[in-house]
């Protein structure tokens, strides 16, 4: 999208579309954090965001 505001944009724009929106305080990632990594079936990912929290998955 070549600039971080477009994404925020599409995003905004689709959330009305289903008749959500973005709240006050509501953090969005328009890019990338780190380095993209191939991932295959089987992989498990293990991701934390200082501040923001860890998330876990099982690739299927």
């Amino acid at each position: 999208m070549n600039h971080p505001l477009r994404a925020a944009y599409w995003l905004a724009k689709n959330l009305i579309e289903r008749g959500q929106n973005l709240k006050a305080g509501e953090i969005i990632l328009s890019g990338a954090l780190g380095p993209m990594v191939p991932v295959q079936s089987g992989d498990d990912l293990d991701v934390e965001i200082k501040g923001l929290g860890r998330v876990t998955c099982k690739m299927v």
